[in-house]
């Protein structure tokens, strides 16, 4: 029966997802977080990642109810310990507003509405976005005067669009970020392109302009990475200036109404558009004013979405149970949107007034896959409209029911993270990632598998799935393989040993060459018997296989049998199938705006069309296919530059000096001087000790947690970091883990701190953006800038890199008041009394030191009788100041 034949206002349900007991029987798991090792009940099939992201959407849930909420639905007691509590906490605190405001018939109501909710939530059928647990609301049970203002929407040749630009640069432009020096720098770059007079490209060359190379010889001297200053000299070319960073309120994205025909016809507010969204990646433009205020809306609306894989089965797609948890899904969030919190009270009345429901699919191009159809297929585009088509229907069902009027309804938009919780399936219009999926041991190893909808079109198309997964992944072992086997390796000296050490990191190996990597089958068995010197062994390029006799051709064949091939073409895979499977990569642009035009006729907001330009891009490309995708028909668009390579590397001569006007003549060179030294380097690595000092930071870049911890060695000497982020991706989240682990090592085995400070300061790829928790940094260019700024500032000395004054942040507390009254700073503040197992008092404090500069500084030491830091030079002696006690001084 649909909610359809028993919706009536107030509402009264019946059970239909509660009706059954989950489908599982919930495992604890240990899950390291943040701050702690949570231990949690979750479903035994989900990965770790997933329920991270589970426990992140918990830690965000608001935990009010209103007066009278009744025993059954309190947020105290009784509480579903699934996944920390949450999806009980979120469907109880629901139902008890529900009950407030009138949409359920009574508490028994209420009740039902609980349990079909959280069984939802439980199965994994529905998941929604995260939530605020205080902040600005209208009034849900009593009506509120206030009246927002209109929201902000400039068309790009109105003033109000410049004014929003200068804002959006200070937080997302080339200049965000930096400090006062560094900007300059990068400004004079630019302007060096800019004031040269002749050929545009000998001006923007290096090699032509020595002005140019001045300015970028200095730039990279102030700290900046070769991006910046390949992106500044791409600014001054396209005829930009740079944009000094502004320490006001930033703009994170803007939304912004454009004429067709401007883009068209390359007006120059379509150029200051296309600008804009060159050096920013933020800039949203709608092509009618109803979109971008729809757009803008959706920023702030309840999101969430129905997991359309969870009805497809063997006897079809379950269009009943579907059309049910939309509309379950639906009241949830319009409850959501009327009870919830918002940072900014105008978006609060707006959301208010509007009651946007910001409802999306998740999975449409998974299904598509395991149906075989073609994501660039008419089969394809027909299935996701059709799906959008019926959930629509049933969303205005509810509509009705309420006696509302909701301004948005059904939406295709990205979210990873709601995607994510629901098991990494897509949202929207996208295409879906691949056939290849990571899976999870129950030890918590990660490999890699074959998707289940890729199996599932595999058998639709004919093909044996076994031998799909055996063509994708590989057998896994190296019997029988071409070229490299057990048997060519046993004739090259490999014993059981090395070859059963490979084959275990076949699962997990990027290559085959990884796995036969020296940390793998041991040092020791390939500087003995393949005769690999210390200084192969130390290479991070050596080859294992090459060194024993194997060719590429050997190597790239048994990658093949052992690990699968790299591409569905050399699968061998039939054509129609290898079409289903396509990963998102292999998609072209006219298949996704044809997709985006197929949803956004029925959705009621536009599907904003995410536009890819490389880095090498100039902002002229990004006008021009701006224009080109705009006379397409597709209602919104943004363009996103990728990041640049790593191993980008601007070849920057010692620039000639500048010639003087006034000079005479040059005097003659000083006789050239040839000086070496030689520097003894221990490359043993330096052991941390077991019990170490260091601290955590908590920081949130642009919109994103970020929490660093520190080792030090006993003396203070950075030897160790880690990096957790819990609201990315796996892949992400385990190269920054693996990342640091990198970073860690290289410390330990000396490598100076400040050389990777200098390579990774403002390098720039998303996330970026304003920093908030961190009261020296306010602004970063990626995670990557931030997390070195903060080392730099903290372990060497940087002052440069920080965003305010940081000798107020300097632990004596003085700051730049008045030396001769400092306060005392209590030593607890800044020694780990956990560290020193309470060895340190509480009532320690720092002491201002008399004197001024740096000797003075050290002038006072602490007197080994009475303890005080009153221990001074005197002559030839060391007295205390407070007991008399003369120390012996150190030989």
């Amino acid at each position: 029966m649909l909610y359809e034949r028993y919706f009536g206002y107030p509402m009264r349900l019946e059970p239909r997802f509660s009706a059954a007991p989950l489908p599982f029987a919930p495992e604890i798991r240990w899950v390291e977080r943040a701050a702690e090792l949570a231990e949690v009940a979750a479903p035994p099939s989900w990965t770790t990642v997933r329920v991270e992201a589970w426990l992140d959407w918990a830690d965000s849930l608001p935990l009010d109810v209103p007066a009278g909420t009744p025993p059954t639905l309190a947020l105290e007691v009784g509480i579903d310990p699934l996944l920390a509590g949450g999806p009980d906490r979120y469907a109880r605190r629901l139902a008890a507003w529900g009950l407030a405001l009138g949409v359920f018939e009574d508490a028994a109501a209420a009740a039902i509405f609980r349990d079909e909710l959280f069984a939802a939530l439980a199965a994994g059928i529905i998941a929604t976005g995260a939530q605020l647990p205080f902040g600005a609301r209208a009034n849900p049970l009593a009506a509120d005067p206030a009246m927002p203002p209109p929201p902000c929407l400039p068309p790009i040749a109105a003033k109000p669009f410049t004014d929003a630009a200068r804002r959006l640069r200070a937080g997302r432009g080339l200049g965000a970020g930096l400090s006062d020096i560094a900007a300059k720098r990068l400004a004079t770059v630019t302007l060096a392109v800019l004031r040269c007079e002749g050929d545009a490209e000998a001006c923007a060359s290096l090699e032509g302009n020595q002005a140019l190379a001045r300015a970028a010889w200095a730039a990279r001297e102030a700290g900046l990475p070769d991006v910046a200053i390949a992106d500044a000299v791409a600014l001054g070319r396209a005829g930009l200036e740079l944009d000094l960073p502004a320490r006001a309120e930033a703009l994170q994205v803007l939304i912004a109404v454009a004429e067709r025909g401007e883009l068209k016809a390359m007006a120059p507010a379509a150029r200051a558009a296309g600008d804009l969204a060159w050096e920013t990646s933020a800039l949203t433009l709608a092509f009618s004013a109803d979109d971008a205020a729809r757009l803008d809306l959706l920023a702030s609306a309840p999101k969430g979405a129905v997991n359309v894989l969870a009805f497809e089965g063997p006897d079809g797609f379950n269009a009943i149970g579907f059309e049910t948890a939309v509309q379950l899904t639906f009241l949830a969030l319009d409850l959501e949107g009327r009870a919830g919190f918002l940072a900014d009270p105008a978006a609060a009345h707006r959301r208010a007034a509007a009651r946007p429901v910001a409802l999306a699919l998740a999975g449409v191009a998974e299904l598509n896959v395991a149906r075989a159809n073609a994501f660039d297929s008419d089969a394809a585009r027909q299935l996701a409209a059709d799906l959008h088509r019926q959930a629509l229907a049933a969303t205005q069902v509810v509509e009705q029911a309420l006696g509302a009027d909701c301004a948005l309804k059904l939406c295709a938009y990205d979210e990873p993270e709601v995607g994510l919780r629901l098991g990494g399936l897509t949202l929207g219009a996208a295409p879906w990632p691949g056939p290849i999926a990571l899976a999870e041991t129950a030890d918590g190893v990660i490999f890699r598998s074959i998707a289940e909808p890729a199996l599932a079109a595999a058998g639709k198309s004919g093909v044996d799935p076994d031998a799909l997964r055996t063509a994708l992944i590989g057998h896994g072992a190296l019997a029988g393989a071409p070229g490299v086997n057990h048997e060519s390796l046993a004739a090259r000296g490999f014993t059981a040993h090395e070859i059963a050490a490979a084959e275990l990191a076949l699962p997990t190996a990027a290559s085959l060459r990884a796995a036969f990597a020296p940390a793998v089958v041991g040092a020791g068995f390939v500087a003995d018997v393949l005769g690999a010197s210390d200084e192969d062994l130390r290479d991070p390029a050596f080859d294992t296989l090459a060194r024993a006799g194997f060719t590429g051709d050997d190597v790239s064949a048994a990658a093949a049998f052992a690990l699968g091939r790299v591409s569905l073409t050399s699968a061998g895979l039939p054509a129609a199938l290898s079409a289903a499977l396509a990963p998102g990569e292999a998609i072209g642009l006219a298949a996704r705006l044809a997709m985006i035009r197929a949803i956004e006729g029925v959705a009621c907001a536009p599907v904003t069309a995410r536009l890819a330009l490389p880095f090498d891009a100039t902002p002229d490309d990004a006008q021009v296919l701006m224009a080109e995708v705009a006379a397409t028909g597709v209602r919104a668009i943004r363009l996103e530059r990728a990041a640049a390579s790593a191993d980008l590397w601007l070849d920057l001569a010692a620039p000639r000096p500048a010639r003087s006007s006034e000079a005479q003549a040059e005097p003659a060179p000083a006789p050239e001087r040839i000086v070496e030294r030689f520097i003894e380097v221990d490359r043993s690595r330096r052991k941390l000790p077991d019990r170490r000092k260091g601290y955590i930071q908590k920081a949130s870049v642009g919109g994103h947690k970020v929490y660093l911890h520190t080792g030090e060695y006993e003396e203070g000497e950075l030897g160790e970091i880690f990096l957790d982020m819990h609201k990315e991706g796996a892949a992400f989240r385990s190269l920054m883990n693996n990342f640091a682990i990198a970073v860690s090592i290289g410390l330990q085995y000396g490598v100076p701190l400040d050389e990777f400070v200098d390579a990774f300061v403002f390098t720039r790829f998303e996330p970026a953006g304003e920093v908030e928790g961190n009261e020296a940094i306010r602004s970063a260019t990626s995670i990557l800038d931030y997390v070195f700024r903060e080392l730099g500032v903290s372990y060497l000395g940087r002052d440069d890199l920080a965003s305010v004054d940081p000798q107020a942040l300097n632990a004596d507390g003085l700051g730049r008041g008045k030396a001769d009254e400092p306060d005392p700073q209590a030593v607890a503040r800044f020694i780990s009394k956990g560290f020193s197992r309470g060895a340190t008092p509480d009532n320690l404090v720092f002491l201002p030191i008399a004197g001024k500069g740096p000797s003075a500084a050290r002038a006072a030491d602490v007197c080994p009788a009475c303890g005080d830091l009153a221990l001074v030079r005197k002559g030839q002696s060391l007295i205390c100041q407070t007991c008399g006690e003369r120390a012996p001084q150190a030989g």
